[in-house]
């Protein structure tokens, strides 16, 4: 039976128009009748000559690719709301973008110029950072996956090429599924996928925005497929400065290709050197007034050394005129609240390749500092979810090889490596684990993987051995919180809040609401509250163990992507398009300045909150006054990436950052007085002082 307009799908998405077809079926521009919000609906199609048993894999497939793809946030990428079943077969319900695709652009205006392209270059790669980071490849990027939302370009279909694949198996075989002259050579050749496949195809979908036509073509598919195999990329007429990097691109060789970050950043320095409206970015040079810290020994200054790289920052209003974004002079410094250090932060040109650092002492002299960071290495893969134990002697990575790496912090040395147990799913998926959290009693680890069906772990943190698999019919998974007691662990249950006896790995208590998926938990100090932030935006509070249901608190435009109490527990801390403080007694909301937060970490004293924020491919530690509400400190931490763990230890003693390669850098981080003062100028000249 064919679909129509006004038909309701999963009880809640009105369908109004049909805007798509594609290998995997029909997109519908629908109503979300409960939220009040338009969305898109794709309606997947399944093979009506599939058995049954073929049909329910499909299915089930189908829930889990767009569970992976629901995992990635980012402006870049079209958010998947909802996976629903309808007439036997899932929709998967997706953020509607209005506006045409890259391929219809360029079949109804021509060529582009490559200034404009190298634009869009720019969001498409940066969107695939975030992806790859998270372990997502797209499969299938081409024009038409490409949606241009007033110029800002969105991916969509993440997973929906292995849904192809899928479908094809359960029909026929050697038949190609895509589109091949988007198709790199291993991808054709039927050969593994990784990342490096999707910057072949952001080669050739630019390529094809700046000639109008794409990099391999002919009459027939075989035509096609030999060119892609055999024949090099061809010239660029139209590309100018951007042929060289399109070169790189469709490179046979996967290895040899650029990844995604080292091309966005490319894109931002080719629009930069021509003088474009959006200028590269990259790590500023950052300009330091020394003031040393006593010496917790001797009661002496040091003397002067690295740069200190995160310190108190004036209030706006405290600027005066001419001074924002340049160095302080060296006159006494007004009253401050304590300051925040990082100690040798300097640039903080950590991950993704930043530039060096110049230190300015009060004599003026510069110079280059070694880096700051001391690197823990021995994992063999990306690091992907960092936390230290309660006292900050180990620090526990979870990598996308499977494994936790666990580092003893004060010897810089590998401590243990945790295997997860066997998954029968791990040589079709990759298992990957995405966040580790300590007990407050530091003698449990929690784990949780991604894959098919996601999993928590709990190890015994003394023996290095597993104790518990948490399971239930359905996924456990990340985000997961423990209580202050350290005897309950609550975790996402697909949507539901779960939570477990930590001792005994048994199910305790379920909290289920009519809510997105979970993405943030968060216990009260006193453990007897549990915040709740979900994809949709809403943030609850509920009490365990009472009859009372969890009750809204606030909700927004965007997913919450982080919660935390304050140390008091009087009011509840969340991360989203902006940092917010939920007061729990008056209900009062309390806005933090107008950047994102996509992680929020209290100080122990309650006075600063330290956040982390993506912005233009770059991730930024800040740090906010709880008292002004302003920004107190800023710190680049990598350029480049769209997703980079971080973790402080929880007396703010160190800080560990990892991203886009197998190490952790771990930076020495102190409350402490004197302040020191770091200022970050607007690109120009560096200022000297007087």
């Amino acid at each position: 039976m064919t679909s129509a307009a006004g038909e309701l799908v999963g009880g809640r998405y009105r369908l109004v128009e049909a805007i798509g077809r594609g290998g995997m079926g029909r997109v519908w521009r629908a109503h979300d009748d409960r939220l009040d919000r338009e969305v898109a609906v794709k309606e997947v199609l399944v093979p009506d000559e599939a058995a049954s048993g073929l049909r329910s894999e499909l299915i089930a497939r189908t829930e889990r690719e767009a569970r992976a793809a629901a995992r990635l946030r980012h402006p870049g990428v079209v958010a998947v709301h909802d996976v629903v079943h309808h007439r036997g077969v899932p929709w998967i319900v997706m953020e509607f973008v209005a506006g045409p695709s890259l391929g219809e652009l360029v079949r109804t205006q021509g060529r582009l110029d490559w200034e404009r392209v190298a634009d869009l270059g720019v969001g498409i790669a940066d969107a695939l950072a975030h992806a790859h980071a998270a372990g997502v490849v797209h499969r299938d990027l081409k024009p038409d996956n490409v949606l241009l939302a007033r110029d800002r370009p969105v991916i969509a279909d993440f997973g929906i090429a292995r849904l192809l694949d899928a479908t094809q198996h359960l029909t026929a075989t050697n038949t190609v599924i895509g589109t091949p002259q988007f198709m790199p050579p291993e991808q054709l050749e039927g050969r593994r996928v990784e990342a490096p496949a999707d910057l072949w195809a952001l080669g050739a979908t630019l390529y094809a925005a700046v000639e109008g036509r794409p990099p391999f073509d002919g009459p027939t598919l075989t035509a096609v497929i030999t060119a892609v195999l055999t024949q090099p990329a061809p010239a660029s007429a139209h590309a100018g400065p951007l042929a060289e990097l399109l070169g790189e691109l469709l490179a046979k060789d996967p290895a040899g290709r650029p990844d995604a970050p080292a091309a966005a950043q490319r894109l931002r320095a080719l629009r930069g050197a021509a003088g474009g409206p959006e200028a590269p970015v990259r790590t500023p040079t950052v300009v330091v007034d020394l003031v040393p810290a006593p010496d917790p020994d001797s009661g002496r200054a040091p003397a002067p050394g690295i740069g200190i790289g995160f310190a108190d920052m004036p209030t706006a209003s405290a600027v005066p005129d001419g001074l924002a974004g340049t160095a302080r002079s060296a006159g006494p410094p007004g009253p401050r609240r304590r300051s925040v250090l990082l100690g040798g932060l300097a640039a903080l040109a950590a991950v993704g390749g930043a530039s060096a650092l110049a230190i300015r002492h009060f004599d003026g002299d510069a110079a280059e500092a070694p880096p700051p960071w001391t690197v823990l290495t021995d994992a063999r893969s990306r690091v992907l979810s960092l936390a230290f134990n309660p006292d900050g002697t180990l620090l526990a990575g979870g990598c996308e090889d499977d494994t936790v790496r666990l580092w003893d912090v004060a010897g810089h040395t590998l401590a243990a490596t945790l295997l997860m147990p066997p998954d029968p799913a791990r040589d079709e998926y990759p298992i990957e684990v995405r966040e580790v959290r300590f007990s407050p009693d530091g003698r449990t680890l929690a784990t949780g993987t991604n894959g098919p069906i996601p999993r928590v772990h709990l190890w015994d943190v003394a023996t290095r051995t597993l104790t518990h698999t948490l399971g239930r019919k359905g996924p456990v998974s990340y985000p997961m919180a423990f209580s202050p007691d350290s005897k309950t662990l609550a975790t996402d249950g697909d949507g539901d809040v779960l939570l477990w006896n930590a001792a005994t790995g048994a199910l305790a208590d379920t909290a289920g609401g009519d809510w997105e998926a979970v993405t943030a938990l968060a216990f009260s100090p006193d453990g007897k509250a549990l915040a709740i932030g979900d994809e949709d935006g809403k943030l609850r509070l509920w009490e365990p163990g009472s009859d009372s249901k969890p009750t809204e608190l606030n909700a927004v435009d965007s997913g919450l992507q982080s919660v935390a109490f304050t140390p008091d527990g009087s009011a509840v801390i969340s991360g989203s398009d902006r940092l917010r403080l939920n007061d729990r007694t008056d209900s009062s909301i309390t806005l933090f300045g107008t950047e994102r937060a996509d992680r929020v970490m209290p100080s122990p004293d309650g006075d600063s909150i330290a956040t982390v924020a993506y912005v233009g491919g770059s991730a930024k530690l800040l740090l906010w006054s709880t008292a002004t509400r302003t920004v107190t400190g800023e710190a680049e931490i990598a350029d480049g990436l769209g997703s980079v763990p971080v973790a402080l230890s929880p007396d703010w003693g160190r800080l560990a950052t990892a991203g886009g390669g197998s190490s952790v850098r771990l930076w020495p981080f102190s409350l402490h007085t004197p302040p020191t003062y770091l200022h970050t100028p607007a690109p120009a000249p560096t200022p000297s002082h007087d």
